[in-house]
């Protein structure tokens, strides 16, 4: 077997060895270089080789991907560790921006977001939320 083909084919075993120790999903990558290697020690030219241990990547990179998918679950929701919602609830205006307010709900604040104009000082309640932003709405009182 030539040199590369040799160096190719260890160099894919140690990186899929290597994910199994430290599961840094790098595994496809060793799939590929392990196939590379394989192919061009049978004596494929390059570009086939090339081209087949790109698609071994991209099988092993999907089964391994709902393989990881379904072994993994979210044990916040589980357990019911995410306690803090924020819809529903009444907070403060205490800073306006041109685009965006800061609001001050429970002791925390947040920013927020609106489609009416508020004013420092207004009562909001938090219709949704958008990443890390409160959708807030004014209350009438």
């Amino acid at each position: 077997m030539e040199t590369l083909a040799l160096s190719l084919l260890i160099l894919g075993l140690l990186i899929i060895l290597l994910d199994m120790m430290v599961t840094a999903f790098i595994t496809p990558i060793g799939v590929a270089f392990a196939t590379l290697g394989l192919l061009l020690g049978f004596g494929l030219n390059f570009t086939e080789s090339f081209v087949l241990s790109l698609i071994a990547a991209v099988v092993a990179y999907i089964l391994i991907g709902r393989y990881i998918r379904k072994d993994v679950e979210d044990l916040g929701e589980k357990e019911k560790k995410y306690t803090f919602d924020p819809v529903g609830k009444m907070g403060r205006v205490v800073k306006a921006g041109e685009d965006h307010y800061l609001v001050e709900l429970e002791g925390d604040r947040w920013i927020a977001i609106s489609d009416e104009k508020l004013e420092v000082g207004d009562t909001v309640e938090v219709v949704n939320v958008d990443g890390v932003k409160l959708i807030v709405r004014k209350v009438q009182r």
